[in-house]
């Protein structure tokens, strides 16, 4: 079996929404440790006897599926979100400068200055990650290039009344990674 390359990725997010995915998070590792209990129990094993390696391993294969983490919850959202029509695709690839932009730290050119009570850092997949990456990008650029042309970023953007509207709208068009697991996470609380 081949492991999944993970990226430790960092959310921000509403402390609303940190708490319910660590509820949901929870509860998956209480019905864990419940079943390895059982499990202990079926086998006879007394306190303080150690658990075999095989109900061990197979506790770990059934983990993702049967009580996954706050990493992976977010993971399948966001494998769930990224089908979505809007984000699904097909997208061009990156371009070798693209792709070396992405490395970059710091906020996407244009995206708002949000504020958001809680972070998180998550191992999601790399392959979920990239596609997040790829379709932020791709929906963002017509908004990116009219804020660009309109001058409403940089270090001289215009300050009319009228062009702050106007950046504000474009801004609400940008995606960002980010974006993309907050829409996920929210979507998956309230489904759950």
């Amino acid at each position: 079996m081949n492991a999944v390359a993970k990226v430790n990725t960092l959310v921000w997010l509403q402390p609303s929404h940190a708490e319910g995915l660590a509820r949901l998070a929870g509860e998956n590792d209480r019905a864990e440790w419940e079943w390895l209990a059982e499990e202990r129990q079926r086998l006879g094993l007394r306190r303080g006897e150690p658990t075999p390696e095989e109900i061990r391993v197979s506790m770990l294969m059934r983990r993702p599926d049967w009580w996954p983490r706050m990493g992976q919850l977010t993971e399948a959202a966001m494998r769930a979100r990224l089908a979505l029509p809007d984000l699904a695709g097909p997208w061009r690839p990156f371009t070798a400068e693209e792709a070396q932009a992405q490395r970059l730290s710091g906020r996407r050119p244009g995206s708002p200055n949000e504020r958001y009570g809680a972070k998180l850092m998550l191992d999601i997949a790399a392959d979920v990650v990239d596609a997040a990456r790829l379709a932020a990008c791709r929906v963002s650029e017509p908004a990116v290039m009219a804020l660009q042309r309109e001058n409403l970023i940089g270090l001289r953007p215009s300050r009319s009344k009228r062009a702050r509207a106007r950046k504000l709208e474009l801004q609400g068009q940008i995606y960002t990674v980010g974006r993309i697991a907050r829409e996920s996470i929210a979507t998956l609380l309230s489904d759950g």
